[in-house]
């Protein structure tokens, strides 16, 4: 499991002490925290897919969000 678009400081087990959050924590616990990554592209599809595939968004083509009418 993964969250999306959830920055490490939104996080109580990753330091977060005035927010609560069981099962993120949990994730946390259990899993990796990747608390120095930085995304490939700050919009969220192409973000995504550069994400699920390795690949960059401009290789993939996926330049933004949405269906780009021709």
């Amino acid at each position: 499991d993964i969250t999306d678009q959830q920055r490490y400081d939104t996080i109580h087990a990753l330091g977060n002490q005035s927010i609560r959050t069981p099962n993120i924590d949990q994730l946390v616990k259990g899993g990796v925290a990747f608390t120095r990554a930085y995304c490939q592209n700050p919009i969220c599809q192409p973000s995504r897919a550069s994400f699920m595939t390795s690949l960059y968004p401009s290789t993939l083509h996926v330049n933004g969000n949405g269906v780009k009418a021709d």
